[in-house]
């Protein structure tokens, strides 16, 4: 209570003496930090999202500046923000923003426990801390509550032409260990390997989930024991966004 106090006589003083404290803003060009800022309650200083960001819906609202391969220049500036989030993959075209007091925060995962860092990281940031213990021990739960009794070796195909999977390195293979079953190409040290068809047959998995079908027939015909699981666009956001949703992740493969 008297610490409460205390930081109210402080805003009071600061407020009289015109010297309102200075609040931190933020951007995102990735859906994965921008769930995170708002599963901690974080959003009111949020003022731009990338053009993926739709998850939820409030996003709509946020100015856009750009994506994983385009940053508005001009947005930026004219936004100001202290800190832009963003995951590696964007960090070659981010060097323009050496030019403006925005700081770039890059993001990478192959465990779902990284995510945990991730957030508590944010809510450092976005001076939301008290928020984080309880999110992610919310999202802990969930994923321990979410696992299958009865395993299944599993080829997940992020497209097929060419054909590529997901290796060691990709956090959807870890979420795949922790939903219970097995990814057949969990063993390649890599984040997204490109695999042959013979590859594919000799792991003789019992699903197969696609996740951009285009020419399957090849693949049904070398696999005619594998039962084939097509992900909608909704089922794809959730697997592929390494974010607070990742238990809906561990769930979707566990009652597979």
């Amino acid at each position: 209570m008297k610490i409460s106090i205390y930081k109210y006589l402080i805003s009071a003083v600061c407020l009289t003496l015109g010297l309102a404290s200075y609040a931190t803003t933020y951007a995102s060009l990735s859906p994965v930090p921008t769930e995170i800022i708002y599963a901690l309650n974080a959003e009111e200083n949020l003022v731009g999202v990338s053009t993926t960001c739709n998850f939820p819906e409030e996003t709509k609202e946020k100015p856009i500046i750009g994506d994983t391969y385009f940053v508005n220049m001009e947005m930026m500036v004219k936004l100001k923000p202290d800190y832009l989030f963003s995951m590696s993959s964007a960090k070659p075209m981010l060097g323009q923003l050496s030019q403006t007091k925005t700081k770039p925060i890059y993001f990478e995962f192959t465990k779902i426990e990284e995510i945990y860092d991730a957030i508590n990281y944010i809510a450092k940031l976005t001076n939301t801390e008290e928020n984080a213990p309880k999110l992610i021990e919310s999202i802990k739960t969930k994923v321990e509550q979410n696992r299958t009794k009865n395993p299944k070796k599993i080829l997940y195909i992020v497209q097929t032409e060419p054909l590529i999977t997901i290796g060691e390195k990709s956090f959807i293979t870890d979420i795949i260990e922790k939903s219970g079953h097995k990814s057949v190409t969990a063993d390649i040290d890599h984040y997204y390997p490109n695999i042959t068809l013979e590859y594919a047959m000799k792991m003789s998995p019992d699903i197969v989930i696609v996740c951009f079908p285009t020419e399957m027939n090849k693949i049904k015909k070398l696999l005619p024991n594998s039962k084939f699981i097509y992900l909608t666009e909704n089922e794809r956001d959730i697997i592929n966004r390494s974010g607070p949703r990742v238990y809906e992740a561990v769930k979707l493969f566990a009652n597979l």
